[in-house]
C-alpha cells in the first residue's frame, strides 16, 4: 500500500501511512525477514506507537521479498550464550503481549513463508490474508528448538490433533491447505490482493474504536491465563534446551546450510 513514511520507519521495518491504515513491512529479505533482537524491539516499539495514534485505525503487517517472516534469525541463535537466550524469550513475550493488547485490528498479509516465530506473529494478528505463494509451518523441532509457544497458538486455531501433526512433522503447508485448516482466512491471486486488502481495511476503519477496543480486550482476557502459562513454560523449556546444547548446534548447522 502506498502512503507517507512514518517517523519510526527504517530500512529493516518500513512503516507507511495511507489515511487510517498503517502498513508495517518487515524488510530483512537476506534472512527471509527473520527476527533478531533489534528487529523484535523496533517492531514492539512501532506497534505501541501506532496503537496509541488515534489517527490510525487499522494495522497491516507484511514482508518484503519472497517471505512473510521465517521466524527467529538462526545466525543470532548460533552465537547466543545462556543470558542472551533468556533475553530472547523475554523479548518475544513482550512483543506477543503487545500484539495481544492492541486496541486496533491487525491484518497479516502473508505473502510467502511464515514459519516458527513468523507464524506465531501471524497467528497473533486478527486476520490472515494470503497470496497463492503463502507457506506456513511450525518448524522449531526441525532446527533443534522447542515448540512451546507455537504449540499453544496453533492449538487455539486448529485443535490438538492438527497441532501435533504440524509440530512433529515440521510440515510447511501451502496456501490451499492453510486456508482449509483456518490458518489463513482468505487467499487471493496477486492481481486481486491489493483490492481485497483495500476493501478490508476500509471496512475495519469504519468500526467505532471504543467497542472494538473493548471487544479485543475481552478476546485477550479469554486466554490470558493460558498465554502466561505458555510464556513461562517456553522460557523454562528454551533455557533447558539451550543448556543441553541442542539448539545452538541446530542453529549452527542451519547457518552452514546443513538443515533447512
Amino acid at each position: 500500500m502506498a502512503g507517507t513514511s512514518h517517523p519510526l520507519s527504517c530500512d529493516e521495518l518500513g512503516i507507511s501511512l495511507d489515511g487510517a491504515v498503517a502498513t508495517l513491512t518487515m524488510n530483512r529479505p537476506q534472512v527471509l525477514n527473520a527476527f533478531d533482537r533489534a528487529q523484535r524491539r523496533r517492531f514492539d516499539a512501532a506497534l505501541r506507537a501506532l496503537d496509541a495514534d488515534d489517527a490510525v485505525r487499522v494495522l497491516v503487517l507484511t514482508g518484503h521479498g519472497r517471505a512473510f517472516c521465517a521466524g527467529q534469525d538462526q545466525h543470532e541463535s548460533a552465537a547466543m550464550d545462556a543470558a542472551a537466550s533468556a533475553q530472547r524469550i523475554d523479548d518475544y513475550m513482550s512483543l506477543y503481549r503487545t500484539l495481544r493488547a492492541l486496541r486496533k485490528p491487525m491484518i497479516a498479509l502473508v505473502n510467502g513463508v511464515a514459519a516458527g516465530a513468523g507464524l506465531q506473529i501471524a497467528l497473533l494478528c486478527d486476520l490472515r490474508i494470503g497470496t497463492p505463494v503463502a507457506r506456513i509451518g511450525m518448524t522449531e523441532l526441525k532446527i533443534g528448538s522447542v515448540a512451546v509457544t507455537g504449540s499453544f497458538l496453533l492449538h487455539a486455531h486448529v485443535g490438538e490433533a492438527v497441532m501435533r501433526r504440524l509440530v512433529l512433522l515440521a510440515e510447511v503447508i501451502d496456501a490451499r491447505q492453510s486456508l482449509e485448516l483456518g490458518l489463513l482466512h482468505e487467499v487471493h491471486a496477486d492481481d486481486a490482493i491489493a483490492a481485497r486488502m483495500a476493501e478490508l481495511c476500509a471496512q475495519l476503519a469504519t468500526l467505532a474504536p471504543g467497542p472494538l477496543a473493548l471487544t479485543k480486550q475481552w478476546w485477550a482476557a479469554m486466554s490470558d491465563e493460558r498465554f502466561e502459562a505458555a510464556a513461562a513454560a517456553a522460557k523454562a523449556a528454551h533455557g533447558a534446551n539451550f543448556a543441553s546444547g541442542t539448539y545452538s548446534a541446530g542453529a549452527r548447522r542451519f547457518t552452514r546450510g546443513e538443515s533447512r
